[in-house]
C-alpha cells in the first residue's frame, strides 16, 4: 500500500481583488509548469465570492482540474465584536488566519484527501519540481513538509504561549520536539512559514490537533491579537509529532513576496542582498532553527 499513489488535493484561498486574481493565475501557471503537468493532482480554491464569469477565467488559465469551494467567513458567536473589530489587522486577514488554523480541515471537499499542499495567491514555484512531493512525503512518513522558518513580531502572539503552556500542562502533554523552539522557558516565536506547507490531514483532522485548535479558538486570541495559522501549526507540530515526521523542502526554488528560496539557498530579495549580509540575517535569526 506504501506505493499506492496518495490521496492529495493542492489548496488555495483567494479573493476577488483583480491584484489577487492576477497572483493566482501566475501562481496556477507555475504550478502546472513546473509540478502539475506531470503529476495533475487536484486543486481547491476556497473564496467568498467569485462569479461563474471569474471561475470560467481561472479554469482556462490553468492545465489543472480545479474545484471551486464558496465559504462564507463570521466572526464566532462566543466572541466579543468590539474587541475583535478594534486590531489594525483586517477581519478579513484574521478570518484567513482562523481558516487555515483549523477551521479548513473539516472542509467537506476535504473528507476524501490525505495529504495537502497550501500555497497561498502569490506562491511561486519557481525551477521543475521532479518528483511528486505527495509520493515522497507518504514513503517517508513524513506528517508535515515547510519550506523555512521565521520569527513572528511579539504583538501578533501576544498570550499564546503563555495559553499553550497552561494547556500543556492541564493535559499533562509530554511534547515531541518543543524545546528546540524555547528558551529560558519561553517559546521563541519561531514558526513554519505557512504559505507553502505540505500535511498530513489525519494529523490535522485528529482530536489532539483539533482539541488544541478549539481551546485557542475559544479564548479569541486569532481575532483579538492576530494570532496565525503559522504559530498555531508549529505549537502543534512540536508538540505532538515527532521531528524525524517533519521534513524542510531545501530543494524547491519558491518565491513569496520577498522572500525567496533558491534550490535550498533562501533569503530575502535575493536579487538585492549579498550572500555576506545572507548568511548574517540567518545567523541574526537562529541558524539553529534555519539549518
Amino acid at each position: 500500500m506504501k506505493n499506492k499513489r496518495p490521496n492529495a488535493v493542492i489548496l488555495y484561498l483567494s479573493r476577488s481583488l483583480p491584484k489577487d486574481i492576477a497572483d493566482l493565475k501566475e501562481s496556477l501557471r507555475l504550478l502546472c509548469e513546473n509540478f502539475n503537468n506531470r503529476f495533475k493532482y487536484p486543486v481547491i480554491i476556497f473564496h467568498e465570492d467569485f462569479d461563474e464569469k471569474l471561475i470560467q477565467e481561472i479554469r482556462c488559465s490553468a492545465n489543472s482540474h480545479i474545484q471551486f469551494e464558496k465559504v462564507k467567513f463570521e466572526i464566532p458567536d462566543f466572541l466579543n465584536k468590539d474587541v475583535v473589530s478594534a486590531h489594525p489587522f483586517s477581519i478579513g486577514y484574521r478570518h484567513m488566519c482562523r481558516f487555515f488554523s483549523g477551521i479548513v480541515f473539516q472542509h467537506p471537499s476535504l473528507m476524501d484527501y490525505d495529504y495537502y499542499w497550501r500555497l497561498d495567491t502569490d506562491s511561486f514555484l519557481l525551477k521543475n519540481i521532479n518528483y511528486d512531493v505527495f509520493g515522497f512525503m507518504q514513503r517517508n512518513n513524513y506528517i508535515y513538509g515547510y519550506i523555512t522558518i521565521l520569527k513572528d513580531p511579539p504583538e501578533v502572539v501576544k498570550n499564546l504561549w503563555e495559553a499553550t503552556k497552561k494547556y500543556i500542562e492541564e493535559n499533562k502533554i509530554k511534547p515531541t520536539f518543543l524545546n528546540k523552539f524555547i528558551r529560558n522557558g519561553c517559546w521563541e516565536r519561531y514558526y513554519y512559514y505557512t504559505n507553502f506547507e505540505i500535511g498530513n490531514l489525519n494529523f490535522f483532522r485528529s482530536n489532539e490537533y483539533m482539541e488544541y485548535f478549539n481551546y485557542l479558538d475559544r479564548l479569541g486570541g486569532i481575532y483579538e491579537y492576530r494570532w496565525g495559522d503559522t504559530p498555531i501549526h508549529t505549537l502543534a507540530i512540536s508538540m505532538f509529532v515527532p521531528e524525524n515526521q517533519v521534513h524542510r523542502f531545501r530543494d524547491v526554488a519558491y518565491r513569496h513576496q520577498s522572500y525567496e528560496n533558491y534550490l535550498g539557498f533562501n533569503i530575502y530579495s535575493m536579487k538585492r542582498i549579498s550572500v555576506k549580509f545572507a548568511k548574517f540575517f540567518h545567523w541574526l535569526i537562529g541558524s539553529k532553527y534555519i539549518e
